[in-house]
């Protein structure tokens, strides 16, 4: 991978914030997911109809850095993973976040400062915001977000496409079906079984 570029995917908040705490030289341009470029100090490609048809798997490497869309759904970024499936992933650790060797971080993940992962797994597109903590023994799916300052306990198991909100807790030896969305806050104190928003402390499904 060392003789592909690396692409950001993204021109919002989370991608700013990716700039702001990676070394100078992780990335060498960015897509904006819409025309409009957002003024991020590396070189601008364009929106994603342009920057498929210019951009080659053979030599570009990408990384996804979008967030959540209204509602805290992740089925934007879910669409653009899906988009940009031929292209090599790339993870992305912070200097100051703490990932134990015994950890295994899927690629084109992102590790935000000051988060921490002790001995767990992240799958592919995953994102562990400002200050989060995956504690001992959990297992994350792909397509995770999890918030700033979240605390996710040990031996915690979390599907695909799971939404952690910023300062929820969830306790030891829980599972989280595929599709689950921690609303900001939340405590999870026993298993969540299927899709939908949860929220509260301890954290209820709210009827949608």
């Amino acid at each position: 991978m060392a003789d592909k570029y690396t692409i950001l995917i993204g021109g919002g908040g989370h991608a700013r914030s990716l700039v702001e705490v990676m070394p100078p030289d992780s990335f060498d341009a960015y897509v904006a997911t819409s025309p409009s470029p957002e003024g991020m100090d590396i070189p601008y490609v364009g929106d994603d109809s342009k920057a498929l048809s210019s951009l080659d798997p053979d030599t570009c490497a990408i990384h996804i850095a979008v967030g959540y869309s209204a509602g805290a759904s992740l089925s934007l970024r879910r669409r653009i993973i899906e988009t940009y499936k031929d292209f090599e992933p790339v993870s992305m650790i912070a200097p100051s976040a703490v990932v134990t060797a015994s950890s295994t971080i899927g690629p084109g993940t992102a590790v935000m400062a000051r988060a921490v992962v002790n001995r767990s797994s992240t799958g592919k597109h995953c994102v562990i915001n400002t200050g989060a903590v995956i504690d001992h023994d959990c297992c994350l799916g792909s397509n995770v977000f999890v918030g700033p300052g979240a605390i996710i306990c040990g031996e915690v198991q979390i599907g695909n496409d799971v939404f952690i909100g910023a300062g929820a807790v969830i306790r030891n030896g829980i599972s989280i079906a595929s599709g689950a969305r921690i609303a900001m806050g939340a405590t999870v104190t026993a298993p969540i079984t299927s899709p939908g928003l949860y929220l509260g402390s301890p954290a209820k499904k709210m009827t949608e």
